[in-house]
């Protein structure tokens, strides 16, 4: 893989996780991998490449540090003209005024995994030179407040309040995501796998509790970091993670592969790495001493496949 199109990639994960935060990541003072308010991290399908008529089933990787209630609210437009939220949103409103159902597919407090069934003309509806575009966009709501199916502030056709006071809160305090489902006839992708997860060059299980020195530093920079409170952390994706062969439609393809880091608190050398390469350093804050931390992997493909690894850490 050429550096241009690991950093094509790299842009797009990136985006793709500002869409799923919609305004939820950090203000600029605190990295996007240091997780200080309610995030989405990431959402996995066990059917990257679902087949019409295939039912797919769909898992949230999901944290808010105030440990409140969430509602969810799930919903999905099938090839819409743009594939972005707004898009999807589109879509979703022109359907539910042909049809008059309810836009709503499912709703409840906890509600982060989601099941879909791809409708059975979502590839032959379209014409044969348009196909390969084909795919469903599932759309998730994450509210850690009260969800209300009304007209929002920011033009969205719902709010989330906060519990008790009632207030509307503001799109970076809540979350809203798109996952893009391609339809194919016969092509598959398979999500990555971690083969396994390391640190200091050692295996992680994901009962280990490890324990480690603070960096005197309330700072963003790694560099700066005493050695004995830097660790080497890596969750390596399996060889068969990259996948490659050519399409239905005739194009050859090779995927790329990235890992994202993130923490409840923590200082990373590189919150994004290519596969091949997936070791990162990272160091606790002096802020974290005496608390436990969590700190989460995300393995992405670019053709909509993911999964995660998490583990957790004592700082002294």
């Amino acid at each position: 893989m050429n550096k241009r199109s690991f950093l094509s990639f790299v842009g797009s994960v990136l985006a793709g996780v500002s869409l799923l935060c919609m305004a939820g990541c950090q203000p600029e003072f605190e990295p996007v991998s240091r997780i200080v308010t309610f995030r989405v991290l990431a959402q996995e399908v066990d059917a990257p490449f679902a087949r019409p008529g295939e039912t797919v089933n769909i898992t949230s990787l999901s944290y808010d540090p105030q440990g409140r209630t969430v509602n969810w609210a799930w919903a999905a437009c099938v090839n819409p003209e743009e594939a972005t939220v707004q898009g999807c949103l589109n879509k979703i409103g022109m359907d539910s005024e042909q049809s008059g159902a309810s836009p709503i597919l499912a709703q409840g407090v906890e509600m982060s995994n989601f099941s879909y069934t791809v409708p059975s003309d979502a590839l032959s509806s379209l014409p044969e030179n348009a196909r390969s575009g084909a795919h469903v966009g599932v759309m998730s709501i994450a509210c850690p407040g009260d969800l209300s199916l009304e007209q929002g502030s920011n033009g969205l056709p719902f709010s989330c309040k906060e519990r008790g006071s009632g207030r509307v809160m503001a799109l970076e305090e809540y979350v809203v995501g798109l996952k893009r489902v391609q339809v194919r006839q016969t092509d598959r992708n398979q999500n990555p796998a971690i083969e396994q997860v390391t640190f200091d060059g050692a295996d992680w299980p994901s009962d280990e509790l490890k324990t480690v020195t603070a960096c005197d530093s309330e700072g963003n920079d790694y560099k700066p970091c005493a050695d004995a409170s830097k660790h080497r952390i890596s969750a390596r994706p399996s060889a068969a993670s990259t996948e490659r062969g050519t399409t239905e439609f005739g194009a050859a393809f090779e995927e790329q592969v990235v890992v994202e880091y993130y923490a409840t608190d923590g200082i990373f050398e590189y919150e994004v790495k290519i596969g091949s390469a997936a070791e990162t350093g990272w160091a606790a804050r002096k802020a974290a001493v005496g608390k436990d931390l969590t700190l989460w992997m995300v393995v992405h493909d670019d053709r909509g496949g993911a999964t995660w690894a998490q583990r957790q850490v004592h700082v002294q």
